[in-house]
């Protein structure tokens, strides 16, 4: 794949000019006397008494760096314009601020959660073989399952063991059904449109509901642009083009976009085998608008809009006397769109968030001209959130939110096994389920909260939860607890426990005599730093689930969009371990997951492993500058997911076709996976402008991944499919 990329970043040749603002703690907002901000150049200078600095920097693309005692260091990556900078707020967070959360990005939200891990976009987005894709760094962190099969569906994120559903993924804190395009070529949003990633596998505030699994909230890019900036570029994968333009320095009002539309579906015909007759090959598009308003400094107003399209069609001519319905046209279509309108402020004690949104969401799978599963909803949802901080020990939060969510569903279809079934024996025999109705799926939830700082080493977070779900008529209450624990300057202890509850989703929101799923998470880890440069973190967890849906057979047979019920349990466990380092010359890590997730989904059933348990996953990241060049590698081992084996067939004569029998549920294995990536870039500066190239290789020594197996007519025989083994991708990039 070659990948040209040309964006435009304008600058002008000047003095340096001064750079002016304040150091403030992240939590309390109150200012730090005594921090040190660094220039580019090495030239350093130390706040006032208010937190105030003034240092001169070049204008340009800058790297300020601020520290102080007893914070972590934080870097920002800004934009120096003529006339220099004013207002200019950095915020230095404490070790350990708040709890369980590794946040991939380049300013921490507020609250923090402790155990953090920051990465500047920069550097997430020079990851190999990501293509630059700043989300798909999401799957070399602790706790993230590689599934990549067919099971794992379209753009699915599995943590610590969860169902995909039991995880929740948000953009600026509103719900999207998914975080990446069909089999995860792209994420919806491209890396330039974002600001930070804020990954919570576990053990997070009662901020956060509707949720047993983890939470991936996506941060929008939310700055005033000083100058015009944006860039253009064209792969085999996409053509894509961004762009940020400030309408007014006055008012800081800055008007920002992207749009992607893949060329994959125009490429993939020639290189996949005959017997695959695309009508439409993998296809997508994406666009975000944005428009951000800063009419103080203590004020901040935006309005955002995008909207996210996946569509692949095929024909197959193949007639499989076993199954004469899998024989003709098959569709799958995924869309949806949200605007999102904010308001934030921060003075004094007080902090306020504002969120109103609006959004359609549509999902269509077609087989044939008879069996379909056609899904719509429309949702307008509002959330607020206030922090008030009211002693320097103290401070409280709490937060209010609310969805209307209605949904058509239209579905002609054999009913679908549930997790840790096998799928049917035979799609075209099976009795058909048709169901045309509209339901709603509506939601609201507070939270109350307490961070309290104990003593100079200890801080302690309570907090409580109402979610009510109103399809079902249930409400839930789910206290959560965090404790950070600093033992010296270079290790801090963490713990958590909570509850977490779950609504519904697909099938789940048709009956209405069923509860939301709920799950007790317990967490522990340390973080330490052993250098300057290397710091490692580690955390055990065990999760607890409890009241999971399960289908009632009998009741399944009669009516089985009705036949769920709460009697299934499971349990998560594990540890994860993260050792990173970073230097001027070098950025890496090593990441090893150890986790088993398994169920019961009765009480006189037998436990057994969960469809997307991974034992072992470790991954090697690494990255070394020599002058002008970068060298990168990344490597991933990981566990096969589990399968239930077929292990003989039955011949019908009434059907005139052979059906598969099944072995034991999820006993055994798909082929552990590993690959190699490696990236290369060059930079060469000019007078008045900058040529960057790379070369990224996915997939190194060509170890296909195994997905899953096919079988031959009578199921005697079976051979593997294969994603593709080795995608390399070249790229330019000019920028001035």
């Amino acid at each position: 794949m070659v990948a040209i990329s040309i964006p435009f970043l304008l600058t002008h040749d000047a003095a340096a000019d001064p750079v002016k603002g304040n150091v403030l703690d992240g939590i309390s907002l109150t200012p730090i006397r005594g921090a040190t901000v660094t220039a580019p150049d090495g030239t350093a200078v130390k706040t006032d008494k208010i937190g105030a600095f003034t240092l001169d920097v070049a204008p340009g693309a800058a790297e300020l760096v601020a520290t102080a005692p007893g914070y972590d260091p934080t870097v920002e990556d800004l934009v120096i314009v003529d006339g220099g900078l004013t207002d200019y707020v950095l915020l230095l967070y404490k070790p350990g601020a708040a709890f369980e959360t590794i946040e991939v990005e380049d300013q921490a939200p507020i609250p923090p959660a402790p155990g953090r891990q920051d990465m500047s976009r920069e550097v997430i987005t020079r990851i190999p073989g990501t293509r630059g894709d700043a989300l798909s760094a999401v799957r070399s962190l602790p706790g993230v399952a590689s599934t990549f099969g067919p099971s794992s569906g379209p753009g699915l994120v599995v943590i610590r063991g969860a169902a995909p559903e039991d995880s929740k993924i948000t953009i600026d804190g509103v719900e999207v059904p998914v975080l990446y395009h069909f089999f995860g070529l792209q994420s919806v949003l491209p890396s330039e449109f974002i600001d930070n990633i804020e990954f919570l596998p576990g053990g997070f505030g009662a901020e956060e509901g509707r949720a047993t699994g983890g939470v991936i909230n996506v941060v929008t890019r939310a700055e005033a642009a000083p100058e015009t900036a944006g860039f253009a570029e064209v792969s085999f994968i996409n053509v894509a083009g961004f762009v940020q333009v400030p309408l007014t320095k006055r008012k800081n009002l800055t008007l920002t976009a992207a749009a992607r539309r893949s060329l994959i579906d125009f490429i993939l015909p020639a290189v996949v085998p005959d017997t695959v007759n695309f009508t439409t090959a993998p296809q997508y598009y994406d666009g975000q608008l944005r428009l951000d308003w800063r009419p103080r400094e203590s004020d901040k107003l935006s309005l955002l809009a995008f909207t996210s399209f996946d569509l692949l069609s095929l024909v197959n001519e193949n007639v499989n006397p076993n199954e004469p319905d899998f024989t003709g046209r098959f569709d799958n279509e995924t869309t949806f769109s949200r605007v999102i309108a904010q308001w934030s402020r921060a003075r004094g004690p007080w902090t306020q968030r504002l969120v109103a949104s609006a959004g359609t969401a549509g999902f269509r799978f077609e087989v044939g001209n008879d069996r379909f599963i056609r899904a719509n909803q429309r949702t307008l949802e509002v959330r607020d959130d206030v922090g008030w901080q009211a002693h320097a020990r103290v401070k409280l939060r709490a937060g209010a939110e609310g969805r209307w969510n209605p949904r058509d569903v239209s579905l002609k279809f054999p009913a679908q096994p549930q997790e840790g079934q096998p799928p049917p024996s035979n799609f075209s025999s099976a009795p058909l389920v048709e169901y045309e109705a509209r339901h709603h799926n509506d939601v609201a939830g507070a939270y109350v909260a307490a961070d309290l700082k104990a003593s100079t080493s200890t801080t302690v977070t309570v907090g409580g939860r109402l979610d009510y779900y109103d399809h079902v008529g249930e409400t839930t209450l789910t206290p959560r607890l965090q404790i950070t624990q600093r033992a010296g300057d270079d290790l801090t202890l963490r713990a958590a426990v909570g509850r977490y509850s779950r609504g519904f989703e697909y099938g789940e929101s048709v009956p209405t005599n069923i509860t939301p799923e709920l799950a007790t998470q317990y967490v522990g880890g340390a973080e330490v730093r052993l250098t300057d440069a290397i710091t490692a973190t580690g955390s055990v967890f065990y999760t607890d689930r409890h009241d999971l849906l399960v289908q009632d057979r009998l009741l399944a047979a009669v009516s089985p969009l009705e036949a769920y019920v709460n009697r299934g349990s499971g349990r998560s466990f594990g540890a994860e371990y993260l050792i990173r380092a970073k230097t001027d010359r070098f950025f890496g890590w090593l990441s090893y997951t150890f986790s088993r997730s398994d169920r019961v989904d009765g009480p006189m059933e037998s436990r057994r492993l969960f469809d997307f348990d991974q034992t072992h996953n470790l991954i090697a990241v690494g990255s070394w500058r020599l002058g002008k060049w970068e060298l990168g590698g990344r490597w991933q081992y990981a566990t096969g997911q589990p399968i239930t084996p077929v292990v003989g067939s039955i011949y019908l004569t009434d059907l005139n076709a052979f059906v598969p029998l099944y072995g034991t549920v999820n006993s055994e294995r798909i082929e552990d996976a590993h690959a190699l990536d490696l990236r290369i870039d060059r930079k060469w500066k000019f007078r008045a402008w900058e040529l960057s190239a790379y070369l990224d290789v996915t997939n190194v020594y060509a170890h296909a991944r195994v997905l899953g197996y096919t079988y031959n007519y009578d199921f005697t025989e079976r051979q593997a499919f294969e994603e593709l083994p080795f995608v390399p991708a070249l790229g330019l990039r000019g920028s001035f």
